[in-house]
């Protein structure tokens, strides 16, 4: 694998230096001619629905791959908050004393979904994070034999912290818990394993770390648990046949995880299978590791300019990095006139890598930071 055989893929950047795919991916060539095929269809009155509703299946595989699941314990809806939505409307009614249990940090999707269960008697514990985020032990320390839930990132949209899922999972296994993850940020990013690590649910978006367009999504569900989750708006395609299920009397639900399917985006679903073969066809575990390789190229980068960046630990660290400067908008407009692509969150300069970037890339960023 040679990055020019990546960069070939997104001709766009061929003048901008993009970090900011923890807010919204470069659009890849095969996503953008599958867009441009299915428009040309759809105009000319021989759009082929079926086609996409394949797609869609091709992208729940590749999907399973990448977080070591199967497809039957893949959901497609359009986001993380209708994942955590699904979850937690399939919660009972609060005993007195049952809590939840989520990272006071973070992101809305799922944050608001668990704040909502106030109203269904359950005490919402969130927990304040270190100085870089929330550890396993603060999760140990809120949870209790009445906790019916943890959430948590995988990893922290602004500033990149990577969760010890496993530790996390061994925290709600002895309270009985289930463990909700949003990997919104680490899906196609970092390394991701269900099983190992104990996860019961898992949600990502796909128009970041994975390639896709906004309204592809994935919620996946332990198979153990599928028997215990309910359609919450279930459509034709939570039938267990869904070509011959577009009317009633009878209902036939699905026994996988698709029973939970929102209706497919067609769209956005023939883009996201050619997007994810680029997965396939570099191979996940290559593309996963040069991600590694550039986070590490630009911490050195950052380093050599004696920044005041202050790198996570190696076991915590991600595709992501926060670095605190003296005067953001200085800096952002630095970037503007030189074709840098980022974001400013909590007064800090955030970056985000992916496979896409270059070496000289990182080095010239750290420069321009440097400056500050």
């Amino acid at each position: 694998m040679h990055a020019a055989d990546i960069r070939q893929l997104f001709p766009g950047l061929e003048s901008t230096i993009y970090l900011n795919t923890a807010t919204i991916n470069v659009g890849c060539t095969p996503a953008r001619a599958a867009f441009e095929l299915a428009v040309e269809r759809w105009s000319a009155g021989q759009f082929d629905w079926m086609e996409a509703e394949r797609a869609g299946e091709d992208a729940r595989a590749i999907f399973a791959e990448i977080v070591g699941a199967t497809a039957g314990e893949i959901a497609i809806v359009p986001a993380v908050s209708t994942a955590a939505g699904i979850v937690a409307a399939n919660l009972p009614t609060g005993k007195p004393g049952e809590n939840i249990v989520v990272a006071e940090n973070e992101f809305a999707s799922n944050y608001y979904p668990w704040l909502l269960l106030r109203e269904r008697g359950y005490e919402v514990r969130a927990v304040a994070p270190g100085a870089d985020g929330v550890s396993a032990e603060a999760f140990g320390r809120a949870a209790d034999g009445g906790t019916r839930l943890i959430a948590v990132s995988a990893v922290q949209s602004s500033n990149g912290y990577r969760a010890d899922l496993a530790a996390i999972s061994r925290v709600a296994a002895r309270s009985g818990a289930w463990f909700f993850v949003d990997a919104c940020q680490a899906a196609g990013a970092v390394p991701l394993d269900v099983v190992r690590d104990g996860v019961d649910f898992l949600a990502a978006a796909s128009h970041k770390f994975l390639l896709g367009s906004r309204g592809m999504g994935y919620l996946y569900v332990r198979r153990e648990l599928l028997h215990r989750l309910r359609p919450i708006v279930p459509g034709w395609k939570a039938a267990r046949k869904p070509a011959e299920s577009f009317y009633g009397p009878s209902m036939d639900l699905s026994p996988t995880a698709s029973k939970l399917d929102a209706s497919l985006a067609w769209f956005p679903a023939l883009a996201e299978r050619s997007a994810l073969g680029i997965f396939h066809q570099f191979g996940i575990n290559a593309l996963l590791d040069r991600n590694a390789q550039l986070i590490r190229r630009l911490q050195d980068a950052l380093a050599a300019q004696g920044t005041a960046f202050s790198p996570l630990p190696d076991q915590r660290c991600s595709t992501i990095v926060s670095i605190p400067v003296n005067d953001t908008e200085a800096v952002m407009e630095r970037f503007r006139k030189a074709d840098v692509v980022a974001s400013a969150r909590a007064g800090r300069i955030r970056l985000a890598v992916h496979f896409y970037n270059l070496e000289e890339e990182l080095d010239r960023v750290a420069e321009l930071i440097g400056r500050a």
